[in-house]
């Protein structure tokens, strides 16, 4: 969202420069699209809000110190299918693949992060594929690595899909949030003087 807003400043302070220079027809049409982009921006907002309001997790992100954490203390296999849920702009799965081979897929189900997610992927030459979809409507069958950041409800229902689909040894990287009922295998923490802040703790597990 921040990355949005500053696209839209920047046009603006691109017509005030126009508007000074006498261009006055194509700071008239630039400003037209500006109020059309604001426009659609508050609307997929709202959209946004709505969805986190009937119970989506929000977007959250990965600390970089967590990501670079788990690429250390998790040996990722070659060729490996890795999911991320609820990716957002994939920056665990940009990460991961700039230092592993791995088959990189990620679920978003707000638009802005998932639109973010492929400029980025676009620009990073990472070969990583983004569903703009459910991740609960997902069949994970074929995960050999999972990595979510969610909330505690959505964890409650994630823990059954993943118990009921994963295959035998795949393993769960979940950021902040834990599962229930499931053993944990191991607790990382990133810093021991934040505590329980988010983006510190990693519990890993194992079908």
């Amino acid at each position: 969202m921040i990355a949005f807003l500053l696209f839209a400043l920047f046009l603006i302070f691109l017509v005030l420069i126009l508007t000074f220079l006498g261009l006055d027809f194509i700071a008239v049409l630039l400003g037209i699209f500006i109020l059309i982009f604001l426009g659609l921006t508050l609307i997929l907002t709202i959209r946004e809000c709505y969805r986190v309001f009937k119970g989506n997790a929000p977007f959250l992100s990965s600390d970089r110190r967590l990501i670079k954490r788990i690429i250390e203390e998790i040996d990722f296999k070659d060729g490996s299918v890795v999911y991320e849920l609820g990716c957002g702009e994939a920056k665990f799965l940009r990460e991961l693949s700039k230092k592993k081979n791995i088959k990189a897929v990620g679920y978003e189900y707000f638009l802005i992060p998932y639109l973010m997610a492929n400029i980025l992927n676009f620009f990073s030459g990472q070969k990583i594929k983004i569903h703009y979809r459910d991740f609960f409507k997902a069949n994970l069958q074929d995960a050999d690595y999972v990595f979510c950041f969610l909330i505690c409800d959505e964890m409650d229902r994630l823990e059954k899909k993943l118990q009921q689909e994963l295959k035998s040894e795949a393993i769960v990287i979940s950021n902040t949030f834990s599962f229930k009922n499931w053993q944990l295998q191991k607790i990382i923490m990133v810093d021991e003087k934040r505590g329980k802040s988010l983006n510190n703790k990693i519990y890993i597990y194992q079908k």
